[in-house]
Protein backbone atom coordinates (compact mmCIF):
# COMPACT_ATOMS: atom_id res chain seq x y z
CA UNK A 1 0.00 0.00 0.00
CA UNK A 2 1.25 3.56 -0.79
CA UNK A 3 1.46 5.43 2.64
CA UNK A 4 3.02 8.38 1.13
CA UNK A 5 -0.17 10.67 0.83
CA UNK A 6 -0.10 10.71 4.69
CA UNK A 7 3.54 12.89 4.79
CA UNK A 8 2.60 15.06 2.17
CA UNK A 9 2.79 18.52 3.15
CA UNK A 10 -0.74 18.91 2.44
CA UNK A 11 -1.64 16.60 5.20
CA UNK A 12 0.50 18.25 7.32
CA UNK A 13 -0.75 21.77 6.61
CA UNK A 14 -4.12 21.31 8.01
CA UNK A 15 -4.97 23.53 10.75
CA UNK A 16 -4.98 21.90 14.75
CA UNK A 17 -8.18 23.92 15.80
CA UNK A 18 -11.61 23.71 14.74
CA UNK A 19 -12.63 26.38 11.78
CA UNK A 20 -14.73 29.54 13.52
CA UNK A 21 -17.15 30.54 11.55
CA UNK A 22 -18.29 34.61 12.00
CA UNK A 23 -21.44 34.70 13.37
CA UNK A 24 -21.75 31.58 15.14
CA UNK A 25 -20.74 30.83 18.76
CA UNK A 26 -19.20 27.53 19.46
CA UNK A 27 -20.73 25.44 21.98
CA UNK A 28 -19.11 25.60 25.73
CA UNK A 29 -18.53 22.14 26.76
CA UNK A 30 -19.56 21.76 30.58
CA UNK A 31 -16.03 22.25 32.06
CA UNK A 32 -16.06 25.56 31.25
CA UNK A 33 -19.60 26.07 33.20
CA UNK A 34 -18.96 24.39 36.25
CA UNK A 35 -17.37 27.70 38.01
CA UNK A 36 -20.65 29.31 37.15
CA UNK A 37 -22.74 25.98 38.39
CA UNK A 38 -20.72 25.71 41.54
CA UNK A 39 -21.42 29.79 42.39
CA UNK A 40 -25.28 29.32 41.94
CA UNK A 41 -26.04 26.86 44.76
CA UNK A 42 -26.70 27.60 48.19
CA UNK A 43 -24.09 28.44 50.83
CA UNK A 44 -26.64 26.96 53.95
CA UNK A 45 -27.90 30.12 54.87
CA UNK A 46 -30.97 29.54 52.67
CA UNK A 47 -34.08 27.54 53.46
CA UNK A 48 -35.56 28.08 50.40
CA UNK A 49 -35.46 28.53 46.40
CA UNK A 50 -38.76 30.40 45.93
CA UNK A 51 -41.27 32.14 47.85
CA UNK A 52 -42.21 31.38 51.06
CA UNK A 53 -46.01 31.33 51.45
CA UNK A 54 -46.15 30.26 55.38
CA UNK A 55 -47.69 27.14 54.75
CA UNK A 56 -44.71 25.24 56.30
CA UNK A 57 -45.87 22.12 54.47
CA UNK A 58 -46.09 23.97 50.96
CA UNK A 59 -42.70 25.88 51.50
CA UNK A 60 -40.83 23.06 52.38
CA UNK A 61 -42.10 20.24 49.79
CA UNK A 62 -41.49 22.56 46.48
CA UNK A 63 -38.80 24.59 48.13
CA UNK A 64 -40.85 27.68 48.15
CA UNK A 65 -42.80 28.42 45.67
CA UNK A 66 -40.76 29.27 41.91
CA UNK A 67 -41.24 29.13 38.39
CA UNK A 68 -45.25 28.56 36.76
CA UNK A 69 -47.53 27.24 39.11
CA UNK A 70 -50.91 25.70 38.17
CA UNK A 71 -53.71 25.51 41.11
CA UNK A 72 -56.38 23.24 39.98
CA UNK A 73 -59.92 22.09 41.54
CA UNK A 74 -63.50 22.20 41.65
CA UNK A 75 -65.89 25.14 41.39
CA UNK A 76 -66.68 26.63 45.26
CA UNK A 77 -64.19 24.79 47.35
CA UNK A 78 -61.41 27.60 47.71
CA UNK A 79 -59.24 27.96 45.26
CA UNK A 80 -58.95 31.73 44.78
CA UNK A 81 -59.17 31.42 49.25
CA UNK A 82 -55.76 29.40 49.51
CA UNK A 83 -53.98 31.80 46.58
CA UNK A 84 -55.22 34.77 48.11
CA UNK A 85 -53.98 33.44 51.51
CA UNK A 86 -50.82 31.89 50.10
CA UNK A 87 -50.09 35.55 47.87
CA UNK A 88 -50.71 37.92 51.05
CA UNK A 89 -48.85 36.09 53.19
CA UNK A 90 -46.21 35.83 50.90
CA UNK A 91 -46.79 39.38 50.59
CA UNK A 92 -46.45 40.11 54.31
CA UNK A 93 -42.69 38.57 54.40
CA UNK A 94 -42.00 41.13 52.00
CA UNK A 95 -42.74 39.66 48.08
CA UNK A 96 -44.46 42.35 46.41
CA UNK A 97 -47.95 40.65 45.01
CA UNK A 98 -50.44 41.58 41.53
CA UNK A 99 -53.33 39.55 41.80
CA UNK A 100 -55.45 39.56 38.76
CA UNK A 101 -59.13 39.03 39.19
CA UNK A 102 -60.75 37.99 35.94
CA UNK A 103 -63.64 37.10 37.79
CA UNK A 104 -64.23 38.50 41.12
CA UNK A 105 -64.14 42.30 41.43
CA UNK A 106 -61.70 44.26 43.61
CA UNK A 107 -63.89 44.94 46.73
CA UNK A 108 -64.63 40.91 46.88
CA UNK A 109 -60.60 40.29 47.02
CA UNK A 110 -60.52 43.22 49.82
CA UNK A 111 -63.23 41.68 51.82
CA UNK A 112 -62.07 38.07 51.47
CA UNK A 113 -58.81 39.37 53.21
CA UNK A 114 -60.48 40.85 55.91
CA UNK A 115 -62.31 38.22 56.53
CA UNK A 116 -59.67 35.65 57.12
CA UNK A 117 -57.58 38.66 59.21
CA UNK A 118 -60.47 39.34 61.41
CA UNK A 119 -62.10 36.13 61.50
CA UNK A 120 -65.41 38.21 60.79
CA UNK A 121 -67.74 36.56 57.98
CA UNK A 122 -67.60 37.91 54.85
CA UNK A 123 -71.30 38.80 54.43
CA UNK A 124 -70.91 40.94 57.48
CA UNK A 125 -67.99 42.75 56.54
CA UNK A 126 -69.77 44.05 53.37
CA UNK A 127 -73.38 44.45 54.99
CA UNK A 128 -71.92 46.28 58.64
CA UNK A 129 -67.98 47.14 57.66
CA UNK A 130 -68.28 50.63 56.80
CA UNK A 131 -68.70 52.03 60.11
CA UNK A 132 -65.60 50.59 61.80
CA UNK A 133 -63.35 50.96 57.86
CA UNK A 134 -64.11 53.89 56.60
CA UNK A 135 -62.37 56.04 59.55
CA UNK A 136 -66.04 57.43 60.90
CA UNK A 137 -66.86 54.68 63.31
CA UNK A 138 -69.44 57.07 65.14
CA UNK A 139 -71.96 56.66 62.71
CA UNK A 140 -73.35 54.03 61.16
CA UNK A 141 -74.78 54.34 56.91
CA UNK A 142 -77.74 56.09 58.02
CA UNK A 143 -76.23 58.70 60.41
CA UNK A 144 -77.26 56.76 63.49
CA UNK A 145 -75.16 56.03 66.47
CA UNK A 146 -73.64 52.56 65.77
CA UNK A 147 -74.18 51.27 69.17
CA UNK A 148 -77.99 51.82 69.06
CA UNK A 149 -77.63 49.34 65.90
CA UNK A 150 -74.58 46.89 67.78
CA UNK A 151 -73.89 46.00 63.85
CA UNK A 152 -70.46 43.92 65.64
CA UNK A 153 -69.76 42.35 68.42
CA UNK A 154 -67.11 44.09 70.35
CA UNK A 155 -64.42 41.18 69.44
CA UNK A 156 -65.25 41.77 66.21
CA UNK A 157 -64.53 45.54 65.59
CA UNK A 158 -61.43 44.81 67.61
CA UNK A 159 -60.26 42.25 65.20
CA UNK A 160 -61.48 43.98 62.23
CA UNK A 161 -59.61 46.78 63.00
CA UNK A 162 -56.19 44.93 63.18
CA UNK A 163 -57.01 43.62 60.44
CA UNK A 164 -57.21 46.94 58.53
CA UNK A 165 -53.86 48.32 59.60
CA UNK A 166 -52.20 44.71 58.59
CA UNK A 167 -53.70 45.32 55.32
CA UNK A 168 -53.24 48.72 54.87
CA UNK A 169 -49.26 47.74 55.89
CA UNK A 170 -49.21 45.33 53.51
CA UNK A 171 -51.52 46.87 50.93
CA UNK A 172 -47.88 48.79 50.04
CA UNK A 173 -46.81 46.14 47.98
CA UNK A 174 -49.80 44.33 47.00
CA UNK A 175 -51.80 45.06 43.78
CA UNK A 176 -55.40 44.04 42.88
CA UNK A 177 -56.24 44.43 39.15
CA UNK A 178 -59.99 43.70 38.02
CA UNK A 179 -61.97 43.95 34.97
CA UNK A 180 -62.43 48.07 35.79
CA UNK A 181 -58.90 48.27 34.91
CA UNK A 182 -59.08 47.22 31.24
CA UNK A 183 -58.64 43.87 29.49
CA UNK A 184 -55.21 42.69 30.56
CA UNK A 185 -52.98 41.39 28.16
CA UNK A 186 -49.27 39.93 27.54
CA UNK A 187 -47.89 42.90 27.19
CA UNK A 188 -49.24 44.89 30.13
CA UNK A 189 -49.19 42.05 32.67
CA UNK A 190 -45.12 41.83 31.88
CA UNK A 191 -44.73 45.50 32.23
CA UNK A 192 -46.89 45.46 35.47
CA UNK A 193 -44.31 43.03 36.49
CA UNK A 194 -41.42 45.14 35.12
CA UNK A 195 -42.80 48.71 36.77
CA UNK A 196 -43.38 46.62 40.43
CA UNK A 197 -39.88 45.38 40.47
CA UNK A 198 -38.41 48.88 39.32
CA UNK A 199 -40.51 50.36 42.48
CA UNK A 200 -39.83 47.77 45.19
CA UNK A 201 -36.15 47.20 43.88
CA UNK A 202 -36.30 43.35 44.05
CA UNK A 203 -35.91 40.63 41.49
CA UNK A 204 -38.94 38.56 42.95
CA UNK A 205 -43.02 39.44 42.34
CA UNK A 206 -45.59 36.79 43.11
CA UNK A 207 -48.53 37.03 40.23
CA UNK A 208 -51.44 35.27 40.52
CA UNK A 209 -54.40 34.64 37.23
CA UNK A 210 -57.61 33.76 38.42
CA UNK A 211 -58.34 32.13 36.98
CA UNK A 212 -56.92 30.64 33.82
CA UNK A 213 -59.97 29.07 31.53
CA UNK A 214 -61.69 32.83 31.55
CA UNK A 215 -58.38 34.57 30.94
CA UNK A 216 -58.81 36.41 26.76
CA UNK A 217 -55.20 37.03 26.48
CA UNK A 218 -54.51 35.35 23.24
CA UNK A 219 -56.38 34.18 20.28
CA UNK A 220 -57.85 30.52 20.22
CA UNK A 221 -59.35 28.02 18.14
CA UNK A 222 -60.95 26.08 21.01
CA UNK A 223 -60.31 25.30 24.73
CA UNK A 224 -57.11 22.94 24.45
CA UNK A 225 -55.19 25.93 21.85
CA UNK A 226 -56.05 28.28 24.64
CA UNK A 227 -54.91 26.90 27.42
CA UNK A 228 -51.45 25.99 25.44
CA UNK A 229 -50.84 29.34 24.23
CA UNK A 230 -51.91 30.92 27.84
CA UNK A 231 -49.30 28.41 29.35
CA UNK A 232 -47.00 29.17 26.65
CA UNK A 233 -47.54 32.89 27.10
CA UNK A 234 -46.78 33.06 30.69
CA UNK A 235 -44.02 30.61 30.67
CA UNK A 236 -42.43 33.07 28.48
CA UNK A 237 -43.21 36.09 31.16
CA UNK A 238 -41.68 33.69 33.86
CA UNK A 239 -38.50 33.27 31.64
CA UNK A 240 -38.38 37.01 31.00
CA UNK A 241 -39.05 38.89 34.71
CA UNK A 242 -38.29 35.74 36.80
CA UNK A 243 -42.01 36.31 38.24
CA UNK A 244 -43.31 33.25 40.21
CA UNK A 245 -46.46 33.23 38.58
CA UNK A 246 -49.73 31.03 39.81
CA UNK A 247 -52.27 30.15 37.58
CA UNK A 248 -55.82 29.02 39.27
CA UNK A 249 -57.46 26.44 36.61
CA UNK A 250 -60.64 24.46 36.61
CA UNK A 251 -61.11 20.90 36.99
CA UNK A 252 -62.92 19.70 33.61
CA UNK A 253 -66.19 17.09 34.51
CA UNK A 254 -63.71 14.30 34.27
CA UNK A 255 -61.49 15.77 36.90
CA UNK A 256 -64.09 15.14 39.51
CA UNK A 257 -63.12 11.36 39.54
CA UNK A 258 -59.31 11.91 38.89
CA UNK A 259 -56.56 13.76 40.94
CA UNK A 260 -54.26 13.69 37.93
CA UNK A 261 -52.87 15.99 34.97
CA UNK A 262 -55.80 15.20 33.14
CA UNK A 263 -58.20 16.87 35.63
CA UNK A 264 -57.55 20.17 33.95
CA UNK A 265 -59.40 22.04 31.70
CA UNK A 266 -56.92 21.59 28.45
CA UNK A 267 -54.56 20.01 30.47
CA UNK A 268 -52.14 19.03 27.46
CA UNK A 269 -50.00 22.70 27.64
CA UNK A 270 -50.07 22.59 31.61
CA UNK A 271 -48.32 19.13 31.81
CA UNK A 272 -45.66 19.93 29.67
CA UNK A 273 -44.80 23.96 30.73
CA UNK A 274 -45.81 24.32 34.24
CA UNK A 275 -43.05 23.80 37.04
CA UNK A 276 -45.53 22.58 39.94
CA UNK A 277 -49.15 21.22 39.46
CA UNK A 278 -51.35 21.11 42.49
CA UNK A 279 -54.64 20.06 42.93
CA UNK A 280 -57.20 20.99 45.98
CA UNK A 281 -58.87 17.50 46.17
CA UNK A 282 -61.81 17.48 48.23
CA UNK A 283 -63.75 14.80 50.63
CA UNK A 284 -66.95 14.72 47.97
CA UNK A 285 -64.39 13.84 45.18
CA UNK A 286 -62.37 10.87 47.01
CA UNK A 287 -65.38 9.11 47.93
CA UNK A 288 -66.51 9.43 44.39
CA UNK A 289 -63.26 7.94 42.80
CA UNK A 290 -63.56 4.87 46.19
CA UNK A 291 -67.23 4.13 45.31
CA UNK A 292 -66.60 4.65 41.45
CA UNK A 293 -70.18 6.05 41.15
CA UNK A 294 -71.12 9.52 39.49
CA UNK A 295 -70.82 12.12 41.78
CA UNK A 296 -73.58 14.38 42.01
CA UNK A 297 -72.46 18.32 40.92
CA UNK A 298 -75.21 19.77 43.36
CA UNK A 299 -73.96 18.02 46.47
CA UNK A 300 -70.11 19.88 46.22
CA UNK A 301 -72.25 22.97 45.94
CA UNK A 302 -74.50 23.00 48.90
CA UNK A 303 -75.06 25.18 51.46
CA UNK A 304 -74.80 22.25 54.33
CA UNK A 305 -71.22 22.38 54.72
CA UNK A 306 -68.82 21.49 57.51
CA UNK A 307 -67.59 24.41 59.16
CA UNK A 308 -63.95 22.95 58.76
CA UNK A 309 -63.66 20.95 56.23
CA UNK A 310 -60.88 18.37 55.58
CA UNK A 311 -59.03 18.97 52.09
CA UNK A 312 -56.21 17.42 50.69
CA UNK A 313 -53.63 19.76 48.27
CA UNK A 314 -52.06 16.99 45.83
CA UNK A 315 -48.76 18.02 43.96
CA UNK A 316 -48.78 15.89 41.11
CA UNK A 317 -45.86 17.63 39.55
CA UNK A 318 -43.18 19.39 41.63
CA UNK A 319 -39.60 20.63 39.82
CA UNK A 320 -37.30 20.62 43.02
CA UNK A 321 -39.05 17.69 44.95
CA UNK A 322 -41.40 14.72 44.59
CA UNK A 323 -45.12 14.56 44.32
CA UNK A 324 -46.79 14.76 47.85
CA UNK A 325 -50.17 15.18 49.40
CA UNK A 326 -50.44 17.61 52.46
CA UNK A 327 -53.50 17.45 54.02
CA UNK A 328 -55.24 20.79 54.90
CA UNK A 329 -58.41 22.09 56.88
CA UNK A 330 -60.30 24.70 55.31
CA UNK A 331 -62.65 27.35 57.24
CA UNK A 332 -64.96 28.38 54.65
CA UNK A 333 -66.40 31.29 56.73
CA UNK A 334 -63.46 32.37 57.27
CA UNK A 335 -61.69 31.98 53.90
CA UNK A 336 -59.14 30.15 55.86
CA UNK A 337 -56.40 27.18 55.30
CA UNK A 338 -54.74 25.67 57.93
CA UNK A 339 -52.21 22.79 57.81
CA UNK A 340 -53.79 19.48 59.54
CA UNK A 341 -51.20 18.75 62.53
Amino acid sequence: MNNAGFNDSGFNSLPEKKVEIEGIIKPRPTVDLLSEYYKSLGDGTLEFIGIETGLTKLDRATLGLDGLIVLGGIAGKGKTSLALQLAFDACEKGTPVLFYSLEMPRRAIYTKILNRLAQVKFIDILLKGRPYLDGDQDKDLFGQDVDTFKHLKAEEIERLQKAKEILASVGQKFYVFDRTDGEATAETIEQDINLIKAEHKTDKVFVIIDHLQIANLTTYTDLKDKIDKLMSMFKGINERTNATTLLISQKNRAGYYSKGLEALMGSAGIEYTADIVMFLDTQKEKEAREENNKIVIEDINEFNQPIIEPIDLVIVKNRYNCPTKIELEFEGRYSQFKEKI
